[in-house]
């Protein structure tokens, strides 16, 4: 998230690179001082920073893109935000699992997206609680990514590394979802059928924007 080496790392929190090394590889775990210092650098939960023996599924999703990706593609920042606001969406529905129709609402927050554009061009407006971009607040936001969810960021992952780039944008997420809606998900055609979005009109124009 903020393209920092381990000596960036260790530099904000003043310690040695080799002790955030140590955190990483799971050598030990930082102090209990430590954990809330770099739970606060990165705003995120004190559970965040420790790591379980039992990942969950998120932790395990993440692991699969990581060496999907063989550490050369990254997710920007504002497909970052989507994928989060798609797992606060869920929580909100008190649904136990991300979906590829709460990925789409994700997509839609931000409107100054490309996804958010080529949709809303495309008929698609759904009702969002959008702060454009501002997700601050992500309370209880679900984990765990439905196998479809999963299937559509490993496409989004597919069609950059076709095309030998090295980021994920939410262009690609998008392209992700399309595929996805082409092979039958069921929520997701009904949802693009109700806004009457052409699909193959749409997934040329995402042909053309990556």
């Amino acid at each position: 998230m903020r393209q920092w080496s381990q000596s960036g790392l260790a530099r904000e929190l003043r310690i040695s690179r080799q002790a955030v090394n140590g955190f990483e590889s799971g050598k030990f775990e930082p102090s209990l001082e430590m954990a809330f210092k770099i739970a606060k650098l990165f705003n995120v939960s004190i559970e965040d920073v420790f790591l379980y023996e039992e990942k969950n599924p998120m932790q395990k999703l993440l692991e699969k893109l990581t060496q999907y990706l063989l550490g050369s593609e990254k997710f920007t920042q504002k497909a970052i935000n989507a994928i989060e606001f798609a797992q606060t969406e869920a929580a909100r529905l008190k649904q136990k699992q991300v979906e590829p129709e709460h990925l789409l609402v994700g997509l839609l927050a931000d409107s100054t997206t490309t996804a958010a554009r080529l949709l809303k061009a495309n008929g698609l407006t759904l009702k969002v609680d959008s702060t454009d971009g501002a997700f601050k607040d992500k309370p209880n936001a679900t984990s765990e990514f439905s196998p479809e969810s999963k299937s559509a960021l490993e496409l989004a992952v597919e069609s950059v590394q076709l095309k030998g780039g090295q980021y994920v944008g939410t262009e690609h997420l998008l392209l992700g979802l399309v595929r996805l809606a082409e092979t039958g998900n069921t929520a997701l055609v009904n949802l693009f059928q109700q806004y009457e979005v052409d699909l193959q009109s749409l997934n040329n124009q995402l042909a053309d924007t990556v």
